[in-house]
């Protein structure tokens, strides 16, 4: 019977196609996970991290008080160094890093470790290129802050990326979370304003990718606070390190980086901490100011990052939709359709 054999072969070859598509993935591999030892000796104590905007697999970090004013550029694939940028300003006690996705770096003065300065600073220029660089004579723009309540040590540092807003954490017991004016002045002193608790100790901080949660850290543990009312929505441990003091986002947005100071120092990626499914955190963005004395004035040409809104897919597919598991739905669906019909077309070749 040609025209059974015809339907058989057609209902094999459906379910040869919906089988798991394990051998032929319809996504790209997953790359793996960001794990290496700083090979420069310079390097000494990785004080702040941050993600590079214009250079793929690039962070930056600094070393906190004692060195020069200096920020290395390393590859997160080797730990090699990759680019070494000076620049002239007088800093004393160097605890934090931020890149903005407008790519501009932020290193962040403010260490205090007696509590006695009146005055920090924040020096922000625009990101450098790989290799040995310098900035222009006469020292980066900086931003002077004073606390309204009296002078606290600080190690972190961190931009909202919906608002561009830029936030100090203190390391006190309790800590504090500190925000500049919406545009600060290169022009006398600004006052910062406490806008919420922050957990002891913080190292480093840094914001969720999609602005969702602020990220502190601790020497031992990891807090996810809320960008609206600063509440505790998650805490979790962090991996043992021997002084865990930085904190960045991996490379491509789907985890975080967490470093300790010293010598050949380890950064390890950890998976991106999962909100509270009742979380609607959101923030109202504010307009950024135009003065340009209050931001920095140049926008660099290199490619900025870019992040899905996890609402779409490349293809224009929800994320949640497995690809694979589509087709495969869709092989079986016609599988049954066919042996449905070959049900109804034997008996009736058999009744003639």
């Amino acid at each position: 019977m040609p025209e059974l054999r015809l339907l058989v072969t057609a209902v094999l070859a459906a379910a040869a196609v919906g089988m798991p598509c394990a051998a032929a993935p319809a996504v790209a591999a997953e790359q793996p996970r960001v794990d290496f030892r700083f090979e420069d000796a310079r390097i000494s104590e990785s004080s702040g991290l941050a993600l590079s905007v214009r250079h793929a697999h690039t962070v930056w970090t600094v070393n906190d008080s004692g060195d020069s004013a200096r920020v290395f550029a390393v590859d997160t694939r080797t730990g090699a160094t990759v680019g070494a940028h000076t620049f002239d300003a007088p800093v004393r006690d160097v605890e934090a890093l931020a890149v903005t996705p407008q790519a501009r770096m932020l290193v962040a003065d403010i260490g205090d470790n007696s509590a006695s300065r009146t005055v920090v600073r924040i020096y922000w220029f625009d990101e450098p290129e790989l290799g040995k660089t310098s900035g222009s004579r006469g020292g980066p723009a900086s931003w002077e802050l004073s606390y309204p309540d009296g002078p606290h040590d600080a190690e972190a540092l961190a931009v909202d990326p919906r608002t561009g807003r830029v936030l100090v954490v203190t390391k006190g017991r309790p800590g504090g979370v500190y925000a500049l004016p919406t545009a600060p002045s290169r022009q006398g002193v600004n006052r910062l304003t406490r806008v919420g608790p922050a957990p002891s100790t913080a190292t480093d901080a840094v914001f969720l990718p999609d602005g969702s949660a602020l990220a502190v850290r601790t020497y031992t543990s990891l807090h996810l606070l809320d960008p609206r009312t600063w509440t505790e929505q998650l805490t979790t441990l962090l991996p043992l390190q021997p002084q865990g003091e930085t904190l960045a986002i991996a490379p491509g947005g789907a985890g975080l980086l967490v470093g300790s100071e010293g010598k050949d120092s380890r950064v390890q990626e950890i998976a991106l901490p999962q909100l509270p499914s009742t979380s609607t955190a959101t923030a109202t963005p504010t307009t950024p100011s135009s003065d340009p004395a209050a931001i920095p004035s140049t926008v660099p040409t290199g490619p900025a990052a870019t992040r899905h809104s996890g609402t779409a897919g490349d293809d224009g597919l929800p994320l949640m939709v497995n690809r694979g598991e589509l087709v495969a739905g869709l092989a079986a669906l016609a599988g049954l359709v066919l042996i449905a019909f070959l049900v109804t077309r034997v008996p009736r070749r058999r009744r003639r």
